[in-house]
């Protein structure tokens, strides 16, 4: 208690100028880098690689740097996080401003490019859309039928893509002023609980049967509405249900492809040689927000692949991978993205990934 004393005594007396308002700054953000550091190390330590080898698709492939993160807390993160934070609320706000359809055209736009300025703020200052159209015919006639022609432009019902991060989120709401399936909980959450009603987010209970159900249901419906027209706002599913770290597609879930309706695959890909990578993988988000932050810039592509159909060429020659149509079209899906693409396939889940939370932490931490 003296000792802190001492220090409450000498803080009070240190003259009041630009020097001495730098250093307590920077002081101060040591302080918060040691919290978030010693939050973030379990998920790299090296001691526990026995356990980080076993999850290829979720342990981080990045390095955490100490340095970085105070030199990042110091002196991008903080003008970042209030433009960040501005942006969300301006957002939210203007998006529920009455309750009348007259002013959505402008709305849509609000929405549009305000999510582009998110990602701008947050380092994602060109994230780059490609294709490879070559490959793309090669491989879809091979599981499509040999005569199939591809076609990026037809309409389709879904945009089906793997979920890495939080990039995401903002990236397809840019493009094509999209919602998603979210899990329940993030309803509620500021800022981000408004922008998702508006875009008319789908929100499921995992640990609810009948709510899963429902969904499912639900889905099929929307798909089925935006094909005829009734529907305008576009739907993005994450079949894989959760994040990865990028290098894998783990095993998809059966929302976008029970309906057998036109699909449109993206492919996130990720540099996996940044010092710190822009997938989440096993992070916490709020944690992983934070680190991304205090690197002045990353890098993400966006593989788009032609629209995908169901065909009977498929179900006859794939009926190895599933007793139903849903399930060919599901698991031709996933290997179609990982050939384009070059990222593996993987069968572990969402189960596998809190099991594996759960042996680094030492917690029982239950899925939402």
């Amino acid at each position: 208690m003296v000792y802190l004393r001492k220090t409450l005594k000498f803080i009070i007396l240190i003259p009041f100028n630009h020097t001495n308002i730098v250093l307590f700054h920077f002081f101060l953000n040591f302080i918060f880098a040691c919290i978030i550091y010693a939050k973030l190390k379990p998920y790299y330590d090296p001691s526990m690689n026995n356990i980080h080898i076993k999850y290829p698709e979720f342990r981080r492939l990045d390095k955490l740097s100490f340095l970085r993160l105070w030199i990042g807390l110091s002196t991008i993160f903080w003008p970042r996080a209030l433009f960040f934070l501005f942006l969300l609320s301006f957002m939210a706000f203007t998006l529920h401003i009455g309750k009348t359809t007259k002013y959505k055209f402008i709305k849509d736009i609000i929405y549009s490019y305000g999510c582009r300025l998110v990602l701008f703020s947050m380092g994602c200052i060109i994230p780059h859309k490609i294709r490879d159209e070559k490959k793309s015919k090669e491989i879809y006639q091979k599981y499509l039928g040999p005569t199939y022609e591809i076609n990026y432009n037809k309409k389709y019902s879904t945009i089906v893509t793997n979920h890495v991060s939080w990039v995401e989120s903002f990236y397809y709401p840019y493009l094509y002023a999209c919602g998603h399936i979210s899990k329940l909980s993030n309803k509620n959450f500021p800022f981000i609980g408004k922008m998702a009603i508006y875009s008319k987010t789908i929100f499921c209970d995992r640990q609810n049967p009948q709510s899963r159900a429902l969904v499912a249901r639900e889905i099929e419906e929307r798909q089925r509405g935006i094909l005829n027209g009734s529907i305008k706002t576009q739907l993005c599913i994450y079949p894989e249900g959760t994040s990865t770290n990028g290098s894998h597609l783990i095993k998809f879930k059966r929302g976008a492809f029970m309906s057998c309706l036109p699909i449109k695959p993206i492919v996130e890909i990720i540099d996996q040689n940044d010092d710190c990578t822009l997938a989440s993988g096993i992070l916490p988000w709020q944690y992983h927000l934070i680190l991304t932050s205090c690197y002045l810039y990353h890098n993400v592509k966006f593989l788009e692949l032609p629209v995908l159909e169901f065909t009977d060429y498929m179900y006859e020659k794939y009926q190895c991978f599933g007793k139903t149509k849903w399930m060919v079209y599901m698991n031709v899906t996933q290997r179609i993205m990982s050939e384009i693409s070059g990222l593996k396939i993987s069968e572990k889940s969402y189960a596998e990934k809190l099991q594996y939370i759960n042996e680094i932490m030492g917690n029982d931490i239950k899925g939402e």
